[in-house]
């Protein structure tokens, strides 16, 4: 007998083969659903306190777990204050210059660190003068005690407007443009002043006080005013007398029924004011 012969009878012998208990191949697929169902459950529980995890954390996060708000403990770590330098106009921020100084520490545990050169702080900065440069100061307005033959005070017959206004005897807030005429308010006193384009000061109103050169004035009577002038003529409570020394000029006063002067002015024997 050969090899193949023994080896074809060897296999062929009954006592070599393994008995198959009955419904194994049932038992085999149970098995198998069992595996599976174990493996889907663990992967469902995992998923499920994961997912439980993450919600514990962000509602401890938020502050809504149970209402508790819990402080942090104090800390006595040195906090360094650092000044903030700007950056250049695209908006890069310059590097940090060295400084040969030591940063000062206080007792409080702050430590400051000196600005950085160039920074836009307030004790760099260099304060604006808001003074403006005063105008020339206005002289005060004339104290002349007599008007006459010419003028009064820093003004004078025939004188131009701009020369009448650059003598600072007016108030200029009260003046006005008439036709044609213009008319201004003599400082202190409320006295008018006509000036006329074609003629110039044309007719100089007295203030409270202020007199003729011969004494005559508010108050005096007509009897004063006619020996003063004895040539002056009277027209409607009107007094008009010829000024001494000035042949262009005359004196105007105006008098009340009881023959007492109450207003004087010096003007000019001819304008259309």
């Amino acid at each position: 007998m050969n090899l193949e012969d023994e080896l074809s009878r060897l296999f062929s012998d009954e006592r070599l083969d393994v008995p198959v208990r009955p419904g194994a191949e049932l038992l085999v697929v149970a098995g198998a659903r069992r595996r599976r169902y174990r493996r889907n459950a663990a992967v469902a529980t995992g998923g499920a306190l994961t997912m439980v995890a993450l919600i514990a954390v962000g509602i401890t996060l938020s502050g809504i777990g149970g209402g508790r708000t819990d402080t942090l403990p104090a800390t006595n770590l040195p906090v360094t204050t650092i000044a903030s330098t700007p950056g250049p106009e695209s908006g890069a921020p310059l590097p940090p210059t060295s400084s040969s100084a030591p940063p000062q520490s206080s007792s409080t545990g702050v430590t400051s660190v000196p600005s950085v050169p160039g920074s836009h702080s307030a004790s760099r900065s260099t304060p604006r003068s808001s003074s403006v440069p005063a105008g020339p100061a206005q002289r005060p307005g004339s104290t002349d005690p007599t008007i006459g033959p010419s003028g009064w005070g820093r003004l004078a017959l025939g004188m131009s407007e701009a020369d009448a206004v650059a003598s600072d005897e007016f108030d200029m807030t009260e003046g006005y443009s008439g036709s044609p005429c213009h008319r201004y308010w003599l400082k202190g006193g409320g006295s008018p002043v006509d000036i006329s384009p074609t003629y110039g000061v044309a007719r100089i109103s007295a203030k409270p006080g202020v007199t003729t050169p011969e004494g005559v004035g508010v108050g005096s009577t007509d009897a004063e005013v006619m020996a003063a002038y004895p040539n002056a003529t009277t027209a409607n409570y009107l007094i008009t007398a010829p000024v001494p020394g000035n042949p262009d000029a005359v004196y105007l006063f105006n008098t009340d029924p009881s023959q007492k002067i109450f207003s004087l002015r010096l003007e000019l024997a001819s304008h259309h004011c």
